[in-house]
């Protein structure tokens, strides 16, 4: 559990200067606006459809599987870094194999990892890699490896995939897209309409992305 918690810390200390949410003018009824017309309920809701469909549009797999991994991530340490790092492996698709021997959703390399995570019990044989629930609980666990030896996340994840800058820069940019989907919804009520826009902050931060 200790492992998942720094994940979570690192990976919010990331994101801060990363993208800033500007309520441009917002009106001066607008929070009493938002918290009468839209519950809590109704904006988790609306935000789940939102990054569903985000999903749906960047990849082919039927609904109920898309459902299923959403699910889920968003009950793990960082869903919308769970969903990037997902997209960018498998596309989704929970029974991939790449062809250095990467397994499903998050990539697992069984070769380098799977005795690692069967002594920690995340999972007891390789065919555990193909479940979305255990793939995205190893991938998490490998994920933290490399962010307790590197100094930002955009670091971390290219060693997630043997060093790969471009991989890096492709994941933190579907990060973007989850992010404007989901601030699309969970802040609606701006003048004239509009929806929040969100921006790239300052990179002169050590844990910027």
């Amino acid at each position: 559990m200790l492992p998942y918690l720094l994940l979570g810390l690192v990976v919010m200390i990331s994101l801060a200067p990363v993208y800033e949410i500007i309520v441009p003018g917002k009106p001066a009824n607008a929070d009493n606006r938002a918290s009468l017309g839209r519950s809590g309920w109704d904006v988790k809701e609306t935000t789940k459809q939102a990054i569903l469909h985000w999903m749906k549009e960047n990849s082919g797999m039927p609904e109920q599987v898309l459902l299923k991994i959403y699910s889920v991530a968003v009950n793990s340490v960082n869903t919308d870094l769970i969903l990037s790092i997902c997209l960018v492996e498998s596309n989704f698709n929970p029974r991939v194999e790449s062809e250095k021997g990467a397994i499903g959703l998050m990539g697992i390399m069984p070769d380098v990892w799977l005795e690692e995570l069967k002594a920690h019990g995340i999972v007891r044989e390789k065919e555990d890699l193909y479940t979305i629930s255990s793939n995205i609980n190893s991938g998490l666990y490998v994920l933290e490896r490399y962010l307790a030896n590197a100094t930002n996340l955009r670091e971390a994840l290219s060693r997630y995939a043997g060093g790969d800058p471009a991989y890096a820069a492709r994941v933190l940019r579907m990060l973007g897209q989850i992010s404007r989907a989901r601030c699309s919804e969970e802040h609606p009520y701006l003048e004239g309409g509009q929806n929040p826009r969100v921006i790239e902050a300052s990179k002169g931060s050590r844990l910027v992305m």
